[in-house]
């Protein structure tokens, strides 16, 4: 319980620092091997992280939004905005 405790902690405190990331490509110069391997492993991650933490805060928000009929919103909050 501990790990799980510590590993959220360490991802919200990642997650905070992170500004929002666009998948467009707005460069007209070929990418180097370094900015592809940036891009692989640290962006899309990040990227993944954030739809994954979005959808945990969904499920757990469920309770709460399903007699209110507010799935809609929330879902469109917290999966498909980030």
């Amino acid at each position: 319980m501990k790990k799980i405790i510590i590993f959220l902690i360490v991802s919200l405190l990642v997650l905070s620092f992170t500004e929002p990331l666009l998948a467009k490509d707005e460069s007209t110069a070929d990418l180097s091997v370094p900015e592809v391997v940036l891009d692989v492993l640290w962006v899309r991650s990040q990227g993944f992280m954030q739809i994954s933490l979005g959808a945990v805060a969904f499920v757990i928000s469920l309770p709460v939004t399903i007699p209110l009929k507010k799935t809609g919103e929330v879902k469109e909050f917290l999966i498909t905005y980030p």
